[in-house]
Parts: C-alpha cells; sequence; structure tokens
C-alpha cells in the first residue's frame, strides 16, 4: 500500500482554492449591479423590437387592404360601397379593428374610365400593441394606392 503523503503541489492547488472562493462574494456583487443595468435594457430592446414589428405589420395589412380596395373600385361597373367592403374584410382579416378609408374622387358605376383613383387607408400604429412598452402611442399610419380606372 502506499502512504496517504500530501504533496506540497497539492497544498498549493487548495490554498489557491481558498484564496479565489474568498473573492467571490464581491464578484456576486459585481454580477448584481451588471444584471440590474442590462435586464431593464434588454427589455426594452425586446419589446421595443416587437413593437416595431406589430408596426411593420399593421403597415403591411394597409398596404393589402388598400390595393384591394383600389383594384374593386377601379374594375368597371363598381362603386365605392364594394370597396369598402372588400377593405373591411381584409381588416377583419388581418386584425385591425380601427382603421378609416377614403376614395378620391368619389367613384360611382357612371365615373369615366382613365380616372385616376386614390384610396387612402389611415390606421393608428397602436392599433397592435399588446407589450408593456408602447412606443407608437400616438401615432398614424397612412397608406395610399393609386389606381387608373378601367
Amino acid at each position: 500500500m502506499r502512504p496517504l503523503i500530501r504533496s506540497s503541489r497539492n497544498r498549493d492547488r487548495s490554498n489557491h482554492r481558498t484564496q479565489r472562493l474568498s473573492k467571490l462574494p464581491s464578484r456576486i456583487g459585481a454580477a448584481a449591479v451588471e444584471a440590474a443595468i442590462a435586464v431593464p435594457l434588454v427589455v426594452t430592446i425586446v419589446f421595443g423590437a416587437i413593437e416595431l414589428s406589430n408596426a411593420i405589420f399593421l403597415r403591411q395589412s394597409l398596404n393589402i387592404a388598400a390595393y384591394e380596395a383600389a383594384k374593386v373600385v377601379t374594375r368597371p361597373g363598381t362603386n365605392e360601397t364594394l370597396a369598402r367592403t372588400r377593405c373591411a374584410e381584409i381588416m377583419n382579416i388581418r386584425q385591425v379593428s380601427n382603421f378609416t378609408m377614403s376614395v378620391s374622387p368619389t367613384v360611382t358605376p357612371t365615373t369615366p374610365r382613365g380616372t385616376a383613383v386614390t384610396v387612402t387607408i389611415m390606421a393608428p400604429a397602436s392599433n397592435l400593441s399588446y407589450g408593456p412598452v408602447r412606443f407608437m402611442t400616438g401615432k398614424d399610419l397612412t397608406v395610399s394606392v393609386v389606381m387608373v380606372r378601367l
């Protein structure tokens, strides 16, 4: 059997570990301070990214609805009511509840061919806000599409 003798190398290692562990509480305090500074910043960035994504989604929804409404209103024999119905269908599918749509000039079945028709849709940017951080409050998104009556 071998005798159990501690070498000086093992004593040096254990002494080094003891010194390192004695410095640990001050490092834990530094980590807590760093976390206290970094966590609110990261949370703000995450919710800001979500808010921006919702604004982009809303903008795309407005583009789609304006295009579809303009496509309907510029067809021969249609009127503004059919365009408003199509716009409402698109906005309902995209879960946008608060919006206004205008058509210029007013289109009737007798509106002459070649008339440039502008469809404008406006919605509050806070329409799709879900998080606690709302950067888009009080801002409106507006989209206009111009098509020629066929």
